[in-house]
């Protein structure tokens, strides 16, 4: 009688075991894979400079959002996951894993609160600034402002004759950029992009850019970026500015005018050329004093990969395109036939 009473408090102490273990392991995986206790669709968390991913999970249990903190630290300590975590606003949604959630705070993927903006190639600082303030992510002033106070990299030539300092060298793409971001940061972000962009090239063509001649490479693709509309036209328009500067011609370049007058207008007048600025370059030898614009990928690689042409001379076409010539008389009748039929 001892023996099968022995053998059903045993029975019975397994199958609590059993039934505990599997009501743990249904508890922790669904703690893993749905640890958020969401009424709604989701919710914003900022994290601050300094806060530990522990500061985190305390805020989120004082909140209620998160279930048990401790089998959350279990699972990060057992899967050896990486607890260091980065300052911003990130979005919790209701249905997302806590594999997810924990490699969004270490890889500093900000989902929430982010503005938008797209900053077109060719666009210049003040145009830069115009575009961040409308997408209201700083204003134009403020960021102006810190423009002018940030300390250039070492590759941008100093010259305080420049208009700003960084015209050229921040990036035109798409970003996204967090609420109350400063305008320090949104430079740094564009300068790294730029940066990452020049590899690019130097991976795609072999070539290493000695980092002394790059302030000049991306004021002629600034040029280039204004001067040209199409991309397979690029590296022509650049060979035509390489072959001035090499039989010591003015570069003529009406966007030089355009940027050293301070707005823009359909057509530069006679007037407009003799404007006194070190970047009209129908009165300077050679490049301007610095970058008239921000230039693409495709005019940086035009201006560090220009195509190999005697093409001395280019006028624009009613199509957007432009006939080259190396002959001056041939651009001067060019020049004829295309202002006779402007004028009809």
């Amino acid at each position: 009688m001892k023996d099968n009473k022995l053998k059903k408090i045993l029975i019975i102490i397994v199958i609590v075991l059993v039934v505990g273990a599997v009501g743990f392991k249904f508890y922790y995986n669904r703690l893993v894979n749905h640890p958020f206790k969401l009424t709604v669709d989701s919710v914003e968390l900022e994290v601050k400079e300094g806060q530990s991913l522990n500061d985190v999970l305390k805020k989120l249990s004082k909140q209620n959002i998160i279930g048990n903190t401790y089998l959350i630290k279990y699972y990060v300590k057992s899967n050896d996951l990486d607890t260091n975590i980065k300052k911003g606003r990130y979005l919790i949604e209701k249905n997302m894993t806590l594999d997810t959630f924990l490699s969004n705070l270490s890889l500093g993927k900000v989902t929430a609160g982010l503005n938008k903006v797209t900053i077109p190639e060719g666009y210049n600082i003040e145009e830069i600034a115009a575009s961040l303030e409308k997408s209201q992510v700083i204003s134009k002033e403020e960021f102006l402002k810190a423009v002018k106070e940030y300390n250039a990299p070492s590759y941008i030539k100093k010259n305080s004759e420049r208009k700003y300092q960084l015209e050229g060298f921040l990036f035109p793409d798409t970003y996204e950029f967090e609420k109350d971001i400063s305008g320090e940061e949104i430079i740094e972000r564009m300068l790294l992009r730029f940066e990452e962009v020049i590899s690019e090239i130097e991976q795609a063509t072999g070539k290493k850019i000695d980092k002394n001649n790059l302030d000049d490479i991306v004021t002629m693709a600034s040029i280039v970026e204004k001067e040209a509309e199409r991309d397979d036209e690029r590296g022509k328009v650049a060979s035509v500015f390489y072959n001035r500067i090499e039989q010591h011609t003015k570069f003529q370049s009406c966007a030089t005018v355009l940027y050293a007058l301070g707005y823009h207008k359909a057509e530069v007048s006679n007037e407009d050329i003799k404007v006194n600025s070190p970047y009209n370059t129908y009165k300077v030898d050679g490049l301007p004093i610095g970058p008239i614009a921000c230039p693409g990928k495709a005019s940086l690689n035009a201006a560090i990969n220009p195509e190999k042409t005697n093409y001395l001379f280019f006028i624009s076409n009613d199509d957007g395109t432009h006939t080259f010539t190396d002959n001056d008389k041939e651009f001067m009748r060019l020049k004829e036939i295309r202002d006779n039929k402007n004028k009809k």
